[in-house]
């Protein structure tokens, strides 16, 4: 069975999920130490952040695991903190946008989610290149 575009995820919830997997990726690869151990559980990590990206086809599939996704990384982040998982606090919130980013469903509030979900990318690398 093909979904019609109607049914699947629109680009900006689709755009918001691969920025919520790769913008924290930037900060983890450049303080990773030499025994790379912290990189391959930013790689595990980001690769768990974009199974929603599997589901682009069937809207409830995606938002249903963006929550159950989204449920995981809020303890991840504070648990892995000492390994740098913290950079992925901002994905959790990215997620959760990129949920309601449908503009078919709700224009104003999609514009508005997207532009969040663009400026939180925005303020974490901006962040990270000041430093």
């Amino acid at each position: 069975m093909q979904a019609t575009a109607r049914d699947s995820v629109h680009p900006w919830q689709f755009g918001l999920v691969v920025l919520a997997a790769i913008t924290p990726l930037a900060p983890l690869i450049a303080w990773s130490g030499p025994g790379y151990t912290t990189l391959s559980l930013a790689f595990v990590t980001a690769g768990v952040v974009a199974i929603p990206l599997l589901l682009h086809a069937r809207p409830s599939g995606f938002g249903w695991s963006i929550g159950f996704i989204s449920a995981l990384l809020l303890p991840w982040s504070f648990v892995g903190a000492m390994a740098g998982m913290f950079f992925f606090f901002p994905s959790l919130l990215q997620l959760l946008l990129a949920a309601g980013a449908d503009p078919r469903r709700r224009p104003t509030a999609a514009k508005v989610m997207a532009g969040a979900g663009l400026l939180l990318s925005a303020a974490v690398l901006t962040l990270f290149l000041n430093e």
